[in-house]
């Protein structure tokens, strides 16, 4: 008996529960550290493909493609366009036309269009802002 009263006394002992209590509180940290790293790390990674994707996306389809008919209304946004353009197949992903459309600062007009889902984004940019001919 002696042995298992001194086992209950020593979980009593203020210098026991502070060691645990430093164990705690170290483990807790580690945890927050490695959840940390693995959002830091998935984050990187994810952004580095979704920029790499902005300058390098190619076409929905291999050539020939097929052509699609589009109609872009006046007062379409251009996130709206490149939604439009995705639900239609012309292109793989309406964020990536989006960004395009901004950092080269297109201006797309409203009309109706035969885009081909063999052309890459920034064809379809040209397209899309290019002043209709009168002729």
């Amino acid at each position: 008996m002696a042995r298992s009263r001194k086992t209950i006394e020593s979980q009593d002992d203020p210098q026991v529960l502070g060691v645990v209590n430093h164990v705690g509180n170290f483990l807790i940290k580690l945890a927050i550290l490695v959840v940390f790293i693995f959002v830091l790390l998935y984050g990187t990674r994810t952004a580095y493909e979704f920029g790499y994707s902005v300058f390098t996306m190619g076409p929905a389809e291999e050539a020939p493609g097929r052509d699609v008919e589009v109609t872009v209304l006046t007062g379409m946004s251009r996130r709206s366009i490149g939604s439009l353009l995705a639900n239609q197949g012309v292109i793989k992903n309406a964020t990536v036309f989006y960004v395009q459309a901004m950092i080269y600062g297109y201006e797309l007009k409203p009309g109706t269009y035969t885009l081909n889902t063999s052309q890459t984004i920034e064809e379809i940019l040209l397209i899309l802002s290019e002043e209709e001919d009168d002729s």
